[in-house]
């Protein structure tokens, strides 16, 4: 009888390790623009979120968790993206995130309407 349901549960592994893998990559993820993000943010605070658009004014910076780079993603409105891990965004160009929107964020001074990339979930 045991043997009988082990392709079953290797079935079963597999279905639970491509949802993983599915919401790892942003598969969960829900597509917003930066007008949108702005104009309803408590609709969006918590969830994680896709957004398109310009990069704004990015600034590199060296953390105890490494590096961070901060900036805008603009269309006819602009939301902040904190973003670890990947640094290499140049003002102007078109990029997409995702990541966790906040409609209020703290660090070391409170931002609002951020979109975080990548590290831990802060204690907003």
């Amino acid at each position: 009888m045991f043997f009988s349901s082990i392709p079953r549960l290797q079935t079963y592994i597999g279905v639970i390790a491509a949802s993983f893998a599915l919401a790892a990559c942003g598969g969960g993820a829900k597509s917003a623009t930066p007008t949108q993000l702005s104009a309803s943010a408590t609709d969006y605070d918590g969830q994680s979120v896709n957004v398109s658009g310009t990069a704004k004014d990015p600034h590199v910076r060296t953390t105890k968790r490494g590096k961070m780079v901060r900036y805008q993603v603009c269309d006819s409105a602009c939301v902040n993206v904190v973003q670890f891990g990947d640094t290499s965004v140049a003002d102007g160009t078109q990029v997409t995130v995702t990541g966790v929107f906040h409609q209020s964020f703290r660090r070391i001074r409170k931002i609002s309407n951020v979109v975080v990339v990548g590290g831990r979930r802060p204690n907003s």
